[in-house]
């Protein structure tokens, strides 16, 4: 048999029932950031790495470092418009994980439609801090955020939405992050 497997870790997945658990994303704490200006960005310890736990597997507590005056830029999104989910996909014995982070904008104005236009193909990084505090990346070091879906609709009539929705995905490691989050010496109104 494979001796890969010889050390893998078995840890108790307790839960409890009478715990709260808010499900959702804030919209008021959605942050971005353009991946090539970031200088340092700490990863999750791996199997073999010492400490490793299921929880280290996918947490980074160490700050991510920019370039001088750059930083997370911040978005509004509409209210319970988006998510962060986490995909296994490709073949059995070859399963990787990917990311995605689909939400909408209210509006299409000149400043969303700009952003589309800007970001379409900017390796991204973003941070989007769950309704219980909780904040995960949307990218990583190796593995950017792409957009994957920008679509802007004026609405059909006084009741349908007003929006930009995008979806942005990274084949990345699930990262709850605890660090930083650094905002830009100074951002563009």
């Amino acid at each position: 048999m494979d001796t890969c497997f010889d050390e893998l870790p078995l840890e108790n997945l307790p839960a409890c029932v009478n715990n709260e658990v808010q499900a959702g994303i804030s919209e008021v704490d959605v942050n971005y950031a353009i991946h090539p200006q970031i200088t340092t960005f700490p990863m999750p310890l791996n199997f073999g790495d010492p400490g490793y736990t299921y929880e280290t597997a996918v947490t980074v507590t160490e700050d991510i470092v920019f370039q001088a005056g750059k930083g997370f830029g911040t978005i509004a999104i509409m209210p319970d418009s988006g998510e962060v989910t986490v995909d296994l996909v490709g073949n059995k014995g070859n399963k990787k994980t990917k990311s995605s982070f689909p939400f909408a904008v209210s509006s299409n104005n000149k400043k969303v439609l700009g952003f589309m236009r800007t970001h379409k193909n900017t390796p991204m990084i973003f941070c989007v801090r769950e309704r219980d505090g909780q904040k995960r990346l949307i990218g990583d070091a190796f593995n950017p955020a792409y957009i994957v879906e920008g679509k802007a609709t004026t609405g059909k009539g006084g009741e349908d939405d007003k929006v930009v929705n995008f979806t942005f995905e990274s084949y990345c490691v699930p990262i709850v992050y605890s660090g930083a989050v650094q905002e830009p010496a100074a951002v563009t109104p």
